[in-house]
């Protein structure tokens, strides 16, 4: 029976894997370019932050031989010259960033002085700190709200080369001043750069991490999730940012009834970050609202362009179904479109496709203003979809490939539904999705971090998903 017990044991983990594995409707990929970019901005901060830093003042009292007690100050010290050149990042997959820093170099000025019992001297003074290196790792994290934690750990500075210069009038006292000054100098500054760094992950960083929004509202019923599914993962090319990126409807949690593909964002591109949309992002956008009753439109003749040859009255209709005529002359139709399913996004050999069903409804509008039903058709649409990006937002168009039509039910009598054909593509074309179309150019918020611009944008279908490359430039 081990067989057994081996097998209910294997479904059990397939079990767990299944329940916890999540996968994304976004993954982002940050490339090598874009962490060293990353990076650069960090010793950035950090250079400004040593060249601002204030270096202690220095005093004691030391015993020689000759001179006996030595009363020695070593004050108003201050960087004149910091430069942190050389950055090389490595990345260790499933684990972490490795970032070294090579060849940096510090300069100060201050000043000394000695008394003794018997004299009192000064003079200037400047150390020149060369071959600076710095080492440390950065880990990533997820919190409980979904958003990235950053870490840094095993920090080492090391100083190869310190040389102090000090002028003076006893320039006997020189090596002593020296002597005195530079392992406090190496070892403060050595100190300092790794605290510096932890001060920047905890005043800059983290800061900035905890107030990034993981929700958008996009209407007083949708949102949009993009909190992470997952820590980020580092690859041997990108640090990997799996994101929910689902709508959900913000008075209602319920559960989307489907679940996202697996992502395979190729990093083919030079470019700084890559994110993959997947078909799932689209269709919980199209679940969500058709849940929240926004895909539905009234279609009235007023609604149609002003030179239009066709209207909807029961004359035009009349021409085509002449029992409307007849039962209800010179009156005004209205028609009413909703879905009865929520749309699909599927991407296709290089095209995104949208396909949409849905019911429509015809009433003729009586004297009294009420409504008497005329009939009702079930159509069924495919439709081609363009996706852009203005202003860090997803914006869409969209335009009609073919409608199939089908009678429900007739109020009026029978007749060959085809004959609406013409009529019902030209008001999907030239009023219901012109409608859709200006929803969809206002956009969809990008996960876009504030003080981050993008540039050099690349839009392209992949299978399964719609793929984003692009730089960034902090601002």
């Amino acid at each position: 029976m081990k067989w057994a017990r081996d097998l209910v044991f294997c479904i059990s983990i397939l079990h767990i894997v299944s329940v916890w594995t999540i996968n994304p409707g976004f993954e982002g990929k940050i490339t090598t370019r874009g962490i060293n970019y990353g990076c650069q901005i960090v010793m950035s901060v950090l250079q400004n932050r040593l060249f601002n830093m204030k270096i202690p003042d220095i005093s004691g009292i030391k015993h020689t031989k000759v001179l006996h007690q030595l009363q020695y100050n070593i004050e108003r010290v201050t960087i004149r010259n910091v430069n942190l050149p050389n950055t090389n990042i490595i990345l260790v997959p499933n684990m972490g960033l490795k970032v070294a820093m090579s060849n940096g170099y510090i300069e100060t000025n201050g000043s000394w002085q000695i008394k003794s019992n018997i004299f009192s001297t000064s003079g200037m003074l400047k150390a020149q700190v060369n071959n600076i290196a710095v080492s440390f790792h950065l880990m990533f994290g997820k919190d409980d709200t979904g958003r990235p934690t950053v870490s840094i750990t095993n920090c080492a500075s090391y100083i190869s080369k310190l040389h102090i210069y000090v002028s003076g009038k006893a320039s006997w006292l020189y090596n002593l001043i020296i002597r005195w000054y530079e392992p406090s100098l190496r070892r403060y500054l050595n100190d300092k750069i790794c605290l510096e760094l932890q001060k920047i992950l905890s005043e800059k960083i983290d800061p900035f991490l905890q107030t990034m929004p993981v929700t958008k509202k996009i209407d007083k019923y949708v949102g949009i999730d993009y909190s992470l599914t997952s820590p980020p993962v580092v690859a041997n090319d990108s640090l990997i940012l799996p994101l929910k990126g689902k709508f959900y409807h913000l008075l209602n949690q319920t559960s989307i009834p489907f679940t996202a593909p697996p992502l395979d964002v190729l990093v083919d591109h030079d470019r700084m970050i890559y994110i993959g949309f997947s078909e799932y992002f689209f269709n919980t956008a199209g679940y969500v609202f058709n849940s929240v009753g926004d895909l539905s439109i009234n279609i009235t003749d007023d609604m149609l362009p002003k030179n239009s040859h066709i209207h909807l009255d029961t004359a035009t209709i009349g021409t085509l179904i002449p029992q409307v005529k007849n039962m209800y002359p010179i009156m005004k139709i209205k028609l009413h479109l909703i879905t009865d399913s929520a749309p699909s996004v599927a991407f296709l050999s290089g095209k995104i496709i949208l396909t949409t069903s849905g019911d429509i409804y015809a009433f003729a509008i009586l004297p009294n203003s009420t409504l008497a039903p005329l009939f009702s058709i079930k159509l069924n649409a495919q439709i081609t979809t363009t996706i852009g990006v203005k202003d860090d937002k997803i914006t869409g168009q969209l335009t009609l490939d073919r409608i199939q039509l089908s009678l429900k039910k007739s109020n009026i009598g029978p007749f060959q539904v085809n004959c609406l054909q013409t009529a019902i593509d030209f008001l999907v074309s030239i009023v219901i999705l012109p409608h859709i179309n200006e929803a969809l150019d206002n956009g969809y918020p990008l996960p876009v971090i504030d003080h981050f611009k993008l540039s050099n944008l690349i839009v392209q279908p992949r299978k399964n998903f719609l793929l984003f490359a692009t730089d960034f430039t902090y601002t």
